[in-house]
């Protein structure tokens, strides 16, 4: 007997199940892969973003780092190639602060152009089209004791014209229609700072460019730069001598003039500026001044009709007054002013400004002798006294010197620049010689030490008939407000070739 088969139809389904196994597992294996790539997408993009970071913060410590070197008062001040104040630093000239590591390949060097290794300054050469520069060479400051420094390898300081910064500044040179306006720039001329813009007319302080390069060592490149200009304290000068007091009954403005019928001692507001310098570079004499100015007709009366008129009225000069020159209320209160010389809030708050400032604090009483050595014609300083202070021993200072206190001064000593005493008195002592003068211009006020917001009254006694008296100079007058920082103008990232 034959055995029957049985003969399965096959299902149409058969297999489904292991093609869909082989599909989930295909998908799986996509959805893998492209997780592992975008996370190693992300993980490159960290990195990328953390080393493009870091090399921007390291440019910017270096631009940080050159624009506290521009200070005076910075311990590692440029003092070796920075013009002294007046003067400019010309086109042409930079100034390179060098920080090359121990383990570059090639020393890194801003001017060995022919190598890329070296890291040379080709934004100044090729993307400018400026001719390579006449340059100094410093060395970095050590940022922290023990560590090394941020990873920068030079900052360039040099002064700017409109195509450096790509900025027509004075609005004049759009050239003709359709045309490259880039060509049309002023290359010749400097970029001065008025207080509030940059200008090409000629001002006080000058603008400059401030540009670091940074590199890591996995080959991450910063190019940053800045526009900075100096901002210098801004005070009034109305008078060769100010004397500011509140006018009311009682507490007028005083001067203890010479009782001698015949005395030197005098006080003129012709500008000294023509005369001897003292090393200063030449400035321009600027309009004259009245000898003495006041704030109010009680302390006119007071000291031009009671004190000075008689006799030898001609020992105070200037402004086209007549003499005695005693000009009521000559304060004209200037747009970019620090202070108020008039008003006693704004005084109060001037002197923390001042303090920050200073190259030197000094908790009074003081006397010559605490003065910085460094100070000097050449060197003038900003010197904050918190309390009275004496002058003695044929001294002479230069400089800005505020005193929250009383000043004494013997008839052989002065000051070249700027004086403001805020404690109410100045006194002239008599000395062997007494050929001390001031030259600049100086200011008395009587400043409440508990903070009223009115003046009080003000001593300047010379009856000791000390010294020959006090001079205006603008020289020494612009010489003796030193910039107390140099403002971001602006600032750009620029792509290193």
């Amino acid at each position: 007997m034959k055995e029957k088969r049985k003969i399965r139809r096959r299902r149409k389904q058969a297999g489904v199940a292991l093609l869909l196994a082989i599909f989930v597992l295909l998908l799986v294996a996509v959805v893998g892969i492209a997780m592992m790539a975008a996370s190693g997408t992300e993980t490159s993009l960290t990195a990328n973003y953390r080393s493009s970071t870091s090399a921007y913060y390291a440019a910017l410590s270096g631009l940080e780092e050159g624009r506290g070197r521009l200070l005076p008062k910075n311990p590692n001040y440029l003092s070796c190639c920075m013009p002294p104040p007046g003067s400019t630093l010309p086109l042409g000239q930079v100034i390179y602060i060098t920080n090359p590591l121990a383990s570059d390949p090639v020393p890194s060097d801003p001017t060995n152009y022919g190598n890329p290794q070296a890291y040379p300054d080709t934004e100044y050469t090729i993307r400018e089209g400026f001719a390579p520069p006449a340059y100094v060479k410093v060395s970095s400051a050590q940022t922290l004791p023990g560590s090394p420094n941020p990873l920068y390898k030079w900052v360039r300081i040099n002064a700017i014209n409109e195509r450096a910064i790509l900025v027509d500044v004075n609005n004049t040179n759009p050239g003709p229609p359709n045309s490259d306006w880039f060509q049309f720039l002023n290359t010749p001329q400097l970029i001065y700072f008025d207080g509030k813009n940059l200008t090409r007319s000629v001002t006080q302080y000058q603008a400059l460019s401030v540009t670091a390069l940074a590199a890591l060592p996995d080959g991450s490149t910063k190019l940053l730069q800045y526009v900075v200009a100096p901002v210098a304290l801004q005070i009034p000068i109305s008078a060769a001598l100010t004397i500011a007091g509140p006018g009311s009954v009682g507490t007028v403005a005083v001067v203890n003039k010479p009782s001698m019928p015949n005395y030197s001692f005098s006080i003129h507001g012709d500008d000294q500026a023509p005369g001897n310098n003292g090393g200063l570079p030449p400035c321009p004499t600027k309009p004259s001044l009245p000898a003495i100015g006041v704030l109010n007709d009680a302390d006119y009366t007071n000291v031009h009709d009671n004190t000075l008129v008689n006799p030898q009225p001609g020992n105070y000069t200037g402004g086209g007054v007549s003499t005695p020159s005693v000009s009521p209320s000559p304060y004209v209160h200037p747009s970019n002013t620090t202070v108020d010389m008039t008003d006693a809030v704004s005084l109060s708050n001037f002197l923390p400004i001042v303090q920050n400032g200073a190259d030197s604090v000094l908790n009074g009483p003081r006397t010559e002798a605490d003065m910085p050595s460094a100070m000097t014609s050449l060197n003038p300083m900003t010197i904050y006294v918190n309390g009275p202070l004496t002058l003695n021993n044929s001294f002479t200072g230069y400089g800005l010197l505020v005193v929250r206190g009383n000043l004494t001064y013997s008839g052989d000593s002065g000051w070249k620049g700027i004086v403001i005493v805020l404690g109410g008195t100045i006194t002239a002592t008599n000395a062997p010689g007494s050929n001390g003068e001031f030259d600049g211009a100086v200011y008395l006020a009587n400043l409440p030490t508990g903070g009223g917001v009115t003046l009080g009254q003000p001593t300047y006694n010379i009856a000791n008939h000390a010294g020959q008296g006090i001079y205006y100079h603008s020289c020494w007058v612009s010489a003796s407000l030193k910039p107390i920082t140099y403002k971001v103008i602006s600032f750009r990232e620029i792509p290193y070739p």
